[in-house]
């Protein structure tokens, strides 16, 4: 039986390497500003996140019963935007830009996909690292609280939803080959502050989030995972 994946991000490395993971077994529908070309396992539905007056809220509901999709097995929140600027100066457009889209989307898109959530239904939610650890080199104010909002939120709902046997949890990544990881110049300084002394790639952070999204972690709910390469130890 086909199950149903609903998500932000989904074009993105982790993304891409996450509807990999997950196999043929699954079918995807990817929220983006820039959609690619569909397949057989893979749709997607045009939406601005950062703009709370698009449409794809009301798409998006529309699109699941013309399908006849009647339940969504995984959720995932992928989508991040950053701006690293210091407190003073970040603009009011930068933070509720990133609010929008880092928190608010996660928000939105699993208010609207609530009545799909059935029992061993998943949802997970991509934070950060930086949720609780100050960057020394390119501070990052709205990314930090927003990322820091999303735990919030997962835990939140992991209370709420869990005796309906609806299944929230997070994924915290630490500083990666591509995507939105560190440029060059600043990923030796972040190398010498992980534990493995290497940073992580796409495919790692989506077998982390492959495993929140199968049976094998159907006793897991309300959990932050950190994969960061022990990043976090460096207080």
């Amino acid at each position: 039986m086909t199950k149903w994946l609903v998500g932000t991000g989904l074009s993105s490395g982790i993304g891409q390497a996450l509807v990999t993971q997950l196999g043929s077994g699954w079918r995807s529908i990817g929220l983006s500003r820039y959609p690619q070309q569909g397949s057989s396992s893979q749709a997607w539905l045009r939406a601005d996140l950062a703009n709370p007056s698009d449409p794809w809220a009301l798409a998006l509901p529309k699109m699941l019963r013309e399908w006849g999709i009647t339940h969504v097995a995984g959720v995932v929140h992928l989508a991040g935007l950053v701006f690293s600027d210091q407190m003073e100066m970040t603009t009011q457009d930068e933070w509720q830009r990133t609010m929008a889209v880092d928190l608010t989307a996660a928000f939105r898109l699993l208010q609207i996909l609530r009545p799909w959530l059935v029992r061993s239904s998943s949802v997970v939610l991509v934070s950060s690292v930086d949720a609780w650890m100050q960057a020394r080199d390119g501070p990052a104010v709205a990314y930090g609280a927003a990322k820091a909002g999303l735990i919030g939120l997962g835990r939140q709902l992991a209370a709420e939803w869990g005796a309906e046997g609806i299944r929230v949890n997070v994924v915290a990544p630490g500083a990666l080959v591509t995507g939105m990881g560190p440029q060059s110049e600043a990923a030796s300084t972040i190398v010498d502050r992980t534990a493995l002394r290497r940073l992580g790639t796409p495919e790692e952070i989506a077998q982390a989030m492959a495993f929140l999204l199968g049976t094998e972690s159907s006793f897991v709910t309300g959990t932050v995972l950190r994969v960061d390469g022990g990043l976090n130890l460096d207080y």
